[in-house]
């Protein structure tokens, strides 16, 4: 039976550029050649770049945090629907180091990668169940 994947700032599989760095905001590309991290700061956020927007609220006052989290999963649900050996490499070796927990270290609030990765791999591989729906 598969356990759900969860996520934490630090004690997991680290999917940062501290850690496995292919899973990294900045280092996920999207099919426009374009970062998850600047996409999301740029596209989403309403800033000129990804490091004018870091941290920093959205310029848009409508966007509620809810529309920024579905959106920013959005991204990376595309990057991983463009990426799925690598989702299926994610869950092996965070399942081989004993645990499901996603890390982020740079992590400052829940809109991060590892929430958003380990939200895309209990929608591929975990049922309602609890139980592994893909191998």
């Amino acid at each position: 039976m598969a356990r759900q994947f969860t996520w934490s700032r630090y004690g997991g599989y680290e999917v940062s550029t501290k850690g496995d760095k292919r899973f990294s905001a900045f280092n996920a590309i999207l099919l426009n050649g374009w970062s998850i991290e600047n996409t999301y700061q740029v596209e989403i956020k309403g800033y000129r770049s990804w490091r004018e927007g870091k941290g920093k609220p959205p310029l848009d006052p409508t966007m509620t945090r809810e529309k920024l989290w579905e959106a920013y999963l959005d991204l990376w649900r595309c990057w991983a629907g463009d990426h799925p050996e690598l989702m299926i490499e994610l869950r092996d070796r965070a399942m081989a180091t004993g645990k499901t927990i996603l890390s982020d270290c740079f992590a400052s609030s829940d809109i991060n990668q590892a929430r958003a990765l380990a939200t895309i791999l209990n929608e591929l591989f975990v049922s309602d169940e609890g139980q592994s729906s893909l191998v």
